[in-house]
């Protein structure tokens, strides 16, 4: 009891579509289109800092190093000590109730920047039990310091940061690793 028309549609439908299973990629390719267009728009904003390192080659043996003043920090578990490869320790700070004194090791910094304004290279030393966010707290403070003045810049201290292992930390062979007072013995 249906009309003619809709059997001829019908039919003609059922003739057109038959033996017919393929699939349907029309969507899936606009979805990739978007994809590739927010992936595209999101990597522009997004920013990587990436902090060069001088690290040791393995097989060197140490240099002989000119005279003058070789900066070392020391990351201890109590304590930052900033230290001459060559004369010793310059200055110990003890942590604070909040942690670091990162405020007193970067004011330490620049007087030091200030007797050595040619000096670029300082050398991290942390301990093994040292965190990650702790390091690059200290190599930010030994890096740069921020200006009390308005626009709020930030200048330059020791930009060459190298990173060693903390004097006394024994070396996977089970020996004590090298350190200037021991390498001068």
């Amino acid at each position: 009891m249906k009309s003619k028309s809709a059997r001829l549609v019908r039919r003609n439908h059922a003739r057109y579509h038959q033996g017919r299973d393929d699939l349907n990629i029309v969507p899936m390719i606009d979805m990739m289109v978007i994809l590739v267009f927010f992936l595209i728009f999101t990597a522009v904003f997004s920013k990587t800092n990436i902090l060069p390192l001088n690290l040791p080659a393995s097989s060197t043996a140490p240099v002989d190093l000119p005279k003058g003043l070789k900066l070392e920090v020391i990351i201890g578990a109590d304590d930052l000590v900033v230290n001459d490869r060559n004369s010793g320790p310059l200055k110990r700070l003890p942590n604070t109730a909040a942690g670091l004194d990162l405020d007193g090791l970067s004011e330490f910094m620049r007087q030091v920047k200030s007797q050595y304004p040619d000096m670029t290279d300082a050398t991290i030393l942390p301990s093994p039990d040292t965190s990650y966010d702790t390091l690059v707290q200290v190599m930010d403070a030994v890096r740069v310091y921020q200006l009390p003045v308005a626009p709020f810049t930030k200048a330059e201290l020791f930009p060459d940061i190298a990173i060693a292992d903390a004097p006394g930390v024994a070396t996977p062979g089970g020996a004590p690793a090298q350190t200037p007072a021991n390498a001068a013995k």
